[in-house]
């Protein structure tokens, strides 16, 4: 941390440390991340035959060709 804020042109000598509030709100939203992926992917591995609908059109037009 305290070599990042050199680079930064930020250095100084307090200790720079994470309050319990931060400490709470980081854990809160690392567990939902987790949750959310764990989620999506049982939901996805769970299924008989996933390659059926899982997978993007062949007929999208993006128009980036001229014609």
């Amino acid at each position: 941390m305290y070599n990042l804020m050199i680079i930064l042109g930020q250095a100084t000598t307090e200790e720079v440390t994470l309050t319990s509030a931060g400490t709470v709100i980081m854990t809160l939203s690392v567990l939902v991340v987790l949750g959310l992926m764990t989620f999506c992917m049982s939901r996805i591995l769970r299924e008989d035959q996933p390659a059926d609908h899982h997978h993007a059109p062949l007929d999208i037009d993006t128009q980036d060709i001229e014609r």
